[in-house]
């Protein structure tokens, strides 16, 4: 997987597959996932999407987790995109 990390503040352009990761009010972290899920031979692709969930205590864990969810879709080039 091919990842590209965006500078604080600055959103994945429209139509990719992208995480990103928000720094929440308590400190925490969380991440909002899309992707076009396109694992298997076939040529169908479908629309998936992770908001919210959990909450992670360090930016690298939801990084971590981020990444993990777009290996599940078989992302192939992923926009890592983070709040200012």
């Amino acid at each position: 997987m091919q990842i590209i990390n965006l500078p604080a503040g600055e959103l994945a352009p429209e139509n990719t597959d992208c995480v990103h990761i928000e720094r929440t009010g308590e400190g925490k972290y969380q991440i909002n996932c899309s992707a076009l899920l396109s694992c298997g031979d076939g040529d169908e692709v479908e629309s998936v999407a992770l908001i919210g969930g959990d909450r992670y205590d360090s930016y690298k864990q939801a990084e971590a987790a981020g990444l993990a969810w777009a290996a599940e879709q078989c992302v192939v080039h992923l926009y890592v995109s983070r709040s200012a």
